[in-house]
């Protein structure tokens, strides 16, 4: 949200190579209340007015202004969203941010193809350094990692008995429909690694494959699978919403994978986003609310 307000003085302050272009202003607000003395009545009524003062951020330089554009790993969507109209409200020189969701795969390949963009997150240090290589990175930071978990369809006729890796097998749960993410996906990279720490492999296990967790979580949700390997993450916001149940994978059998961001362009609101990202108040709720581990 950007307010239209001048500020009555500015400042700035340096954070890494860029200046964060945010200032505030003092803003009085004056409300009015009626009362009435019980003391005296018939009396006419009181009219007391109030004076606050609200602080409130403002672009401290309008030519900085503008919107940015983020490719981001879909198992981010919910905490993207969650925290977009604090952010917008604390940095008033971003004017509106678009993401585009997906595979970090398939993301990264669009942006060494030329896809315009000012920042990329990505779900594991592989597809990063893909875009890294290419010549595209300005910095790369490592913000959080995730670990893998089943994620079973509330409608499933085999839920209870879905309990670790070997009964997603047709040999335990016969007929059972289960989904992986696509092996080039971060995703599915953290389920081969985790079928192959159960000693099984995705041949076994796979009656479909999804080109992003978005995608896989989706078809479990609706009913489409039985069961799949998903982030843990995505349990965590799906469990209590009634969406899916979970099977937690033991660590002698998890994997996890890491989740970086990186600057694209050479932009001071570029560089507060990635900022944000890096900072504290971000990673509690990802840790907190999301499921999401520290780096």
């Amino acid at each position: 949200m950007m307010l239209g307000i001048a500020a009555c003085s500015s400042s700035s302050v340096s954070s890494g190579t860029a200046s964060l272009v945010t200032s505030t202003t003092n803003i009085e607000v004056m409300t009015s209340s009626t009362s009435t003395s019980l003391a005296r009545v018939g009396s006419p009524s009181t009219t007391v007015k109030t004076h606050s003062t609200t602080t409130v951020p403002v672009c401290a330089d309008e030519s900085s202004k503008g919107s940015l554009v983020v490719m981001a790993a879909s198992s981010m969507v919910n905490a993207m969203t969650d925290v977009q109209s604090h952010f917008l409200e604390n940095h008033p020189c971003i004017t509106g941010i678009t993401y585009s969701y997906g595979s970090s795969a398939t993301l990264a390949a669009q942006i060494v193809n030329g896809s315009p963009a000012d920042i990329f997150v990505s779900a594991s240090e592989a597809t990063m350094t893909t875009v890294k290589n290419a010549g595209r990175t300005l910095s790369v930071d490592n913000f959080a990692k995730n670990v893998g978990e089943i994620m079973v369809s509330p409608n499933s006729k085999y839920a209870i008995r879905i309990t670790d890796v070997a009964s997603l097998t047709d040999a335990v749960n016969a007929g059972i429909k289960v989904g992986l993410c696509v092996a080039t996906a971060p995703c599915g990279s953290l389920a081969n690694s985790i079928l192959k720490n159960a000693n099984t492999t995705r041949s076994v296990i796979a009656d479909t494959e999804s080109p992003s967790v978005e995608d896989l979580v989706t078809k479990i949700e609706m009913g489409e699978l039985d069961a799949g390997i998903v982030y843990h993450s995505d349990c965590q916001y799906a469990q209590p919403r009634g969406l899916a149940s979970c099977v937690a994978i033991p660590s002698a059998v998890n994997s996890t994978t890491g989740y970086y961001i990186a600057a694209l362009i050479a932009r001071p609101i570029v560089q507060q986003y990635v900022d944000y990202i890096n900072g504290s108040d971000f990673k509690a709720t990802l840790q907190l609310k999301f499921g999401f581990l520290a780096p």
